[in-house]
């Protein structure tokens, strides 16, 4: 007895007659795809490349415009937070594409008013508390609405002290995010149903009424 051989050509199969009791499947379906830019015939699939460039962007920071802060003298040492809620937040955008991360810095020159000063050491303060002054908590982060945001790895000890001089204040982090992390744009603080950014003063008993000014600079830099 004869055989028969099944042969596909180009998605046509046939019978070819082959050895006794052998069936031979051929199939040529589908050459392989071609570059997609000229006609290809009816079943024939083309190929092309899909790029999608991304240039860099900036790393900025939304800072409060003011701090401040209020209360009476009363004879006995205090503790003041600025209560503005406005105050107790502020804005990262990473929207370099790099990844290296990023560190937010305060410096601050001595409280002054007139010729009277509170003291350089152990004035200024902040962390992610607006009920303590020893509150080790960080403040909240959160994604901006519309932002898919990688959440800073905060590596920051809290409270943090920002010691004041009257010229040339050294810059201390007040936020220092990992490598990898804080991409996109990030809520610092918030309101006091999270941890906002607690802004402190350390004011002695011994402190004559007056207003007390200093000039606080922020500012962020790329790198952890």
């Amino acid at each position: 007895m004869t055989g028969k051989r099944i042969a596909c050509l180009l998605g046509t199969c046939g019978l070819l007659a082959g050895g006794a009791g052998t069936v031979v499947l051929l199939s040529t379906a589908s050459a392989g795809a071609v570059a997609c830019g000229n006609a290809t015939a009816a079943g024939t699939p083309c190929t092309m490349t899909g790029t999608l460039v991304l240039s860099s962007g900036a790393l900025t920071l939304t800072a409060p415009n003011s701090l401040s802060w209020a209360g009476n003298v009363t004879g006995l040492d205090q503790k003041l937070v600025d209560m503005t809620a406005a105050d107790e937040t502020y804005l990262v955008d990473d929207a370099t594409g790099t990844g290296a991360g990023w560190h937010v810095t305060v410096s601050a020159t001595t409280f002054t008013s007139g010729a009277q000063a509170l003291p350089n050491a152990g004035t200024f303060t902040s962390n992610g508390s607006v009920t303590s002054v020893t509150d080790a908590t960080p403040p909240t982060t959160a994604c901006s609405t519309g932002s898919t945001c990688t959440l800073p790895t905060n590596t920051t000890t809290y409270p943090v002290a920002i010691t004041t001089a009257a010229t040339a204040p050294a810059a201390v982090n007040i936020y220092d995010t990992s490598a990898g992390t804080g991409k996109g744009s990030i809520i610092i603080g918030g309101s006091t149903a999270n941890n906002p950014v607690g802004w402190w003063l350390n004011v002695p008993s011994n402190t004559l009424a007056g207003t007390y000014t200093s000039t606080v600079t922020m500012e962020i830099i790329s790198g952890p």
